[in-house]
């Protein structure tokens, strides 16, 4: 074999070159690999940690109430009058959106999300309540939401995954990136909430019905407090529930059309 045929032998220098060039080459293929496995996981968790809906940027629209089972106004902030509705007055409407001739309807059983609808799936007579109210006073509708566990015969369990107010605009999903916590005294069952604006400051007082043990029924009021809702004052305690309203005690008549 002439001389130019012999393999030239490496330097040691070039040996750990040549070592140190595969390493990298490993790394960059164990990274491309692992960056396209995290895009799967991505795409197949993205429908449950995603976003979601977004509001519009529209300046609040006048609320009215239709009627004690019927509000108007602009929930998700397009320009364009909604309706809430319970025609049962039981805290457990729905909100009827019409940006287009297709409308949506979203309950406020939707509006818990995945994780907590959930949570709740691993407890039995879970039961959600939300009320509609302007509690900060900005002019957006506000959404109080309630996710608590019914009484088991006269015992209270007191088991309430959700106590919070979203803050207004809200989503088509009832979300929104601002929220705050409803303190209350204890986690026993909601069973009814409603709204209303007794001294008329344009701010919403949040009535909410609570188990008090025994068969009692406490009704407690909230106010808007240190960037959430704080309930107290027992104004009620008794056998009997009383009637709740939509919106009519808190917000104007809407005009004939």
């Amino acid at each position: 074999m002439p001389p130019s045929d012999v393999p030239r032998k490496l330097t040691l220098k070039e040996e750990i070159s040549l070592l140190r060039e595969r390493r990298r080459s490993r790394r960059r293929r164990f990274s491309t690999a692992a960056g396209a496995g995290l895009a799967v996981i991505a795409g197949g968790l993205w429908p449950l940690l995603g976003t979601g809906p977004q509001p519009g940027d529209h300046a609040p629209l006048p609320v009215c109430a239709a009627d004690s089972a019927t509000l108007r106004a602009d929930v998700d902030a397009d320009g364009h009058l909604d309706e809430i509705r319970d025609q049962n007055r039981n805290a457990s409407g729905s909100v009827v959106f019409r940006r287009d001739e297709h409308p949506t309807t979203v309950g406020v059983g939707d509006a818990r999300g995945f994780w907590k609808k959930l949570r709740g799936a691993l407890k039995e007579d879970m039961v959600t309540r939300g009320a509609f109210g302007d509690f900060d006073g900005d002019g957006y509708l506000d959404l109080a939401l309630f996710y608590s566990q019914r009484d088991e015969g006269d015992s209270p369990r007191d088991s309430m995954l959700v106590h919070e107010v979203r803050y207004g605009p809200l989503a088509r999903d009832l979300g929104s990136d601002r929220t705050g916590t409803i303190r209350t005294g204890s986690p026993a069952f909601v069973s009814g909430v409603w709204v209303t604006d007794t001294d008329r400051d344009g701010r919403s007082e949040l009535q909410v019905l609570q188990s008090g043990g025994d068969g009692m029924i406490a009704r407690h009021t909230g106010r808007q407090d240190d960037g959430g809702i704080s309930v107290g004052g027992e104004e009620f305690h008794g056998p009997d529930r009383p009637g709740t309203e939509l919106g009519r005690l808190a917000f104007p008549a809407c005009a004939a059309s």
